[in-house]
């Protein structure tokens, strides 16, 4: 594991200090700032939530991180982070139990603030791992989000950070377009979308650069098949959302089929193989984009 910690508390009412414990299983000399529990974190940090999930998926990537760092120590490139769909920096965990409406636990509000638990976010972890970057492009759409982001700036005097509030998508494709023009060498962005959000143009544009490495989190399960309706009845925005996901219409023909009911009628229904062939689709596009074959790991493709 890298140095971001898994879990923050809330301290007790009334507190607002910031109390450190170093980790677990880890000489104290071993710890950057990141590598400690945090308590007392601020309101917004309470607003910005993730479900219990996440925390995997952050681990791997401070593990691709600290391996591509690896890699690349001996290497003159600048080096450039992106992350396409930041959030605050700071996360609270929602608790398996919040997520489950039949479960009636009796937990006061005081009891529920002191077992919270925080975890950093993919721009802290990207900001603490290894040697870091040369330069860290943040986006998000959610202007509240993007306020918390630049408090790292503050935090993170010798990085260079910068922020934008709005479409990740139409910044990032503008980033990846200059990229030759710019100073860097060499990149990694991170595509973590809260929905199906991330454009299949801006893959394909960061494909064309041939310089960084791309993650992207494909939520095929919390977004995009749920736009797909059993009865092929799909709105229309949602249909331009999906081709835009996926670059083009095919998804359509892989998701539904038709059979004929009693009297003789052709009916349309959801494929039950749909989600494992969509997940294909996207599998071969990555494929074709980026020239070489992609390794999925649950939702997570690299």
């Amino acid at each position: 594991m890298g140095r971001c910690p898994g879990k923050v508390r809330r301290a007790s009412a009334g507190w607002r200090g910031v109390e450190r414990f170093p980790l677990a299983g880890r000489p104290q000399a071993d710890h950057g700032r990141a590598g400690w529990l945090r308590m007392g974190m601020r309101k917004s940090h309470v607003e910005n939530t993730v479900g219990p999930w996440a925390r995997q998926k952050l681990d791997a990537l401070e593990r691709y991180l600290e391996a591509y760092h690896r890699v690349m120590q001996k290497q003159r490139f600048k080096l450039v982070y992106i992350d396409a769909f930041a959030g605050a920096g700071w996360s609270r965990v929602r608790s398996q139990n919040a997520d489950d409406p039949s479960l009636d636990l009796p937990i006061d509000d005081e009891q529920a603030r002191a077992e919270e638990e925080f975890i950093a976010g993919s721009p802290v972890r990207a900001l603490e791992t290894g040697r870091g970057f040369d330069h860290y492009f943040f986006f998000d759409a959610d202007e509240r989000r993007t306020a918390q982001l630049e408090q790292l700036k503050r935090e993170y005097p010798g990085k260079k950070i910068q922020i934008k509030t709005g479409d990740a998508n139409e910044g990032v494709q503008k980033l990846a377009a200059h990229f030759d023009k710019r100073p860097f060498g060499r990149g990694v962005a991170f595509l973590d979308p809260y929905g199906p959000h991330l454009h299949w143009k801006t893959v394909e544009a960061l494909a064309a650069t041939r310089k960084v490495d791309v993650i992207v989190n494909f939520p095929l399960a919390m977004a995009i098949n749920r736009l797909i309706k059993r009865d092929g009845e799909i709105r229309e925005n949602w249909i331009a959302i999906l081709d835009a996901c996926f670059g083009a219409h095919e998804w359509h023909a892989l998701v539904y089929e038709t059979e004929d009911d009693l009297f003789g009628a052709e009916t349309v229904r959801k494929s039950e193989a749909g989600a494992e062939r969509l997940l294909g689709l996207y599998h071969e596009r990555l494929r074709q984009a980026f020239g070489h074959s992609v390794t999925c790991s649950h939702n997570l493709l690299g």
